[in-house]
């Protein structure tokens, strides 16, 4: 299909007037003090930085509220607007992943350095600075006295970096996923992700059959069974590709295996990640090929004893690439750069499936900032791309939710 554009919103005297009044400098301190607020997970809460933003809404007269799940891990919901007409939910998740040993930086990863116009640290593009745009776009707003006719509502989420379920779900659970349409600001270098893998955990254990070490053949050595399985994962892949998220991956992420380094192995685990795309929807027929792959390895080495079960499920997700938000999102950025983002897929989970799947709201993926930085030491976005993402952020929200 092709992109439709709409520019005329985008470029109203209301939606030119916010644009022009997004504060560089402020959205730059905003990152730093929400990188300052370490949100690790696992290892710590988003409690200080759903603070700093809470205190950052405060002083645009927008109040906020802690909404808690059974984890009792913070997200932070806020509205502006009269409410008389569309209404409108952006997404950022204030949780980062750890950041690691300090050594393997070049800057301390909490102290949000700018280095060559870059905001450097922990959760600089995943998803901080992202964060401190929108809230930048809201007070450009306000500076240039643009009142919203409908709503824009802040959902600022806990625990997205591990699968959503304190943050984004909690919401769906308390039936706060209302709104019309919805953006997720993930870092997608300002490309219009309209679509996003999910994932299928997979745990493969091998059993083999312990032995002293110095006899290595009275044994089955399960880790020796596991690397054969493990060097053909790829063959377990679908021959299919979808137009905009590619084609589905898989990674063998976590190992534990044996007892001692004077016994043979009678137990390997595996967990692997298997990204599924678009469509996939058949758990059975995902696992399939793996077990058809065990089977394959038997017939050269039957002493293999592997199983396959998948332990965690993710759907993917897709929304219309004709949505009112897709289109108006096009040209907001198309105002503010000369030229409208192209339409992609993002590769990880997101909130987005919150609600695309579950709700039925029409979302766009649509940050600054590149994944492929994310969740590494020296994280960085640049702050020329901040700035940008805050001005079309600006002209989308009066756009979309009209000006009172």
């Amino acid at each position: 299909m092709r992109a439709v554009i709409d520019q005329d919103a985008v470029r109203s005297p209301a939606a030119d007037a916010a644009a022009a009044a997004v504060d560089g400098d402020e959205i730059v301190a905003w990152g730093r003090g929400l990188i300052a607020a370490r949100s690790e997970n696992p290892g710590g809460t988003e409690d200080e930085a759903a603070g700093v933003a809470a205190e950052i809404l405060t002083g645009l007269d927008v109040s906020s509220e802690v909404v808690r799940g059974e984890g009792e891990r913070p997200s932070l919901v806020a509205t502006t607007g009269a409410g008389q007409g569309s209404s409108l939910a952006w997404n950022g998740h204030l949780d980062t992943v750890p950041a690691g040993s300090a050594d393997t930086w070049s800057q301390p990863p909490f102290a949000g350095a700018l280095v060559d116009g870059r905001l450097v640290g922990r959760g600089a593009c995943d998803m901080k600075g992202a964060i401190a745009a929108a809230l930048g776009a809201a007070a450009g707003l306000r500076r240039a006295g643009v009142a919203l006719a409908g709503s824009l509502t802040f959902h600022l989420a806990a625990d997205e970096e591990l699968a959503g379920v304190h943050g984004t779900q909690v919401l769906r659970d308390r039936g706060l996923l209302t709104q019309d349409a919805a953006v997720i600001g993930e870092p997608t270098g300002l490309t219009l992700a309209l679509a996003e893998r999910g994932g299928a955990w997979i745990t493969a254990t091998s059993f083999g059959q312990a032995a002293h070490g110095s006899q290595p053949h009275r044994g089955v050595n399960a880790i020796t069974s596991m690397a054969r399985f493990l060097l053909r994962l790829p063959e377990g892949l679908p021959d299919q590709e979808h137009s905009l998220c590619g084609r589905a991956s898989v990674n063998a992420a976590l190992i534990e295996g044996g007892s001692a380094p004077n016994v043979v192995p009678d137990r390997c685990t595996v967990d692997i990640d298997r990204r599924i795309i678009p469509g996939e929807t058949d758990r059975d027929a995902v696992l399939a090929p793996f077990r058809a792959l065990v089977d394959d390895l038997r017939s050269d080495h039957p002493e293999v004893d592997i199983t396959v079960q998948i332990r965690e499920w993710t759907d993917a997700a897709e929304a219309p690439a004709d949505s009112r938000v897709a289109t108006l999102a096009r040209g907001a950025l198309a105002a503010e750069t000369g030229s409208p983002p192209p339409d992609t897929g993002f590769t990880g989970i997101t909130d987005a499936r919150f609600y695309i799947n579950d709700a039925q709201i029409p979302a766009i993926i649509w940050g600054p900032g590149s994944l492929s930085v994310a969740h590494t030491a020296d994280e960085w976005v640049g702050v020329d791309d901040l700035v940008t993402a805050a001005r079309a952020y600006a002209r989308l929200f009066v756009a979309f939710c009209g000006a009172a």
